[in-house]
């Protein structure tokens, strides 16, 4: 699922809706998702909050249903400066997110198998250093290949 050529060591945006509209133009251009993804990503972080806090930095993982995406990936997006996120579980405490994970799942139960693998991975401090410290999409896709094994 984790593709070099959606991973991007910087980005700009003002908002949550910026990036997210952002990288879901970059799944639906290499025909990940349908056009219908991006309106349901808005719309369900609306409802569901995606941000977390993993110390230092804090990211977000924004995703939506099976029935808006035809082949699993994930676009990655460092940003230059945060942006605000809702906390996951939270409907009033903002995150200034630095690192956006946004899922594109065809299956369900892949879903939750892929947000153990990625807060396992994220679990070691060095990981998230690492990957902000990266100034390549190439140099983020050695550490972040691992949510793709096994």
């Amino acid at each position: 699922m984790i593709q070099k050529d959606l991973i991007f060591a910087s980005m700009n945006a003002e908002t949550k809706e910026e990036i997210i509209s952002l990288l879901a133009d970059k799944l639906l251009g290499m025909g990940k998702v349908k056009d219908t993804y991006k309106d349901a990503v808005l719309e369900r972080e609306k409802s569901y909050p995606t941000g977390l806090s993993l110390g230092k930095y804090c990211i977000a993982m924004p995703h939506t249903f099976a029935e808006h995406v035809i082949e699993p990936a994930i676009a990655v997006a460092k940003l230059e400066k945060p942006v605000t996120f809702l906390e996951m579980a939270s409907t009033d405490s903002r995150l200034s997110v630095s690192l956006i994970l946004m899922m594109a799942i065809s299956n369900p139960q892949e879903q939750l198998v892929l947000l153990r693998k990625i807060l396992r991975l994220f679990s070691e401090k060095e990981v998230i250093d690492t990957l902000m410290q990266s100034k390549t999409a190439e140099e983020m896709y050695k550490t972040l290949r691992y949510i793709d094994e096994p």
